[in-house]
């Protein structure tokens, strides 16, 4: 049975010696998460900030996202195949099933916009958004950091449908910024 499990996320997997999660494709532990923690996190996390709430998301989703992006082109070596890598591991991790449109790249670099569709967005599971605006902040974070670590120079990223606000999906467009 052990072994059949094991086959089953072949990123993550329970290790009996030191009783730990284990995240393979990064080599640290792991944990799981459910929908009521982590909107409690995200709850008082805005409650206790304000308006500083959805910037405080995205830097952390940056901060984090462009370690997997490094990571990630670093494991796969090609940044649009380390796209379709990170999509599968989003996937097994329970994050939501990942979409990204086709990329136009010049000279390694992302040169247009790039739509990334989420469905069953995990981070958008939260009681429905009144506002009609989306909610992802951290998600958006996370795009444009990943996008930073395989692409190189500074992303921006825009949730322009979020399923907490009735979409069937949230949407992004992950753009490089122009500095002067």
């Amino acid at each position: 049975m052990a072994a059949a499990a094991a086959g089953l996320n072949p990123y993550f997997h329970f290790d009996s010696q030191s009783k730990q999660i284990k995240d393979a494709v990064f080599n640290c532990r792991g944990i799981i998460i459910n929908e009521r923690f982590w909107n409690r996190i995200r709850d008082e996390l805005m409650d206790l900030t304000k308006e500083a709430g959805p910037v405080i998301l995205y830097q952390l989703g940056l901060s984090y996202g462009l370690e997997v992006g490094i990571q990630g082109k670093e494991a796969v070596k090609d940044s649009v195949a380390a796209i379709n890598f990170l999509e599968y591991y989003g996937l097994l991790a329970g994050w939501g099933r990942f979409e990204t449109s086709k990329l136009r790249l010049t000279q390694g670099q992302l040169s247009g916009p790039a739509v990334v569709k989420v469905f069953d967005n995990f981070f958008a599971y939260s009681p429905q958004n009144n506002s009609g605006n989306p909610g992802c902040f951290f998600v958006s974070g996370l795009l444009a950091g990943i996008s930073d670590g395989l692409f190189g120079g500074h992303h921006n990223c825009l949730e322009e449908q979020c399923i907490s606000a009735g979409s069937k999906c949230c949407q992004f467009v992950v753009a490089r910024t122009s500095l002067y």
